[in-house]
């Protein structure tokens, strides 16, 4: 499931939702209920199912 992170611009609350590509013009601070929130850059979104698997699926590097 997607996952994001967001920041109110307007009281600077930081909250999480699950968010689909349609329902994401809908966010509101749940502290505020401003819809002037930023989407943040998370440690999540650069995580994969892949990481941690190259060194144990080609221990002797690449070929």
């Amino acid at each position: 499931m997607p996952i994001f992170e967001y920041t109110c611009k307007k009281c600077g609350k930081e909250f999480e939702r699950v968010v689909f590509s349609s329902e994401e013009k809908g966010i509101t601070c749940p502290e505020c209920k401003s819809k002037d929130v930023k989407k943040n850059m998370s440690a999540s979104t650069f995580m994969g199912a892949s990481i941690g698997t190259c060194a144990t699926s080609f221990p002797n590097g690449p070929s």
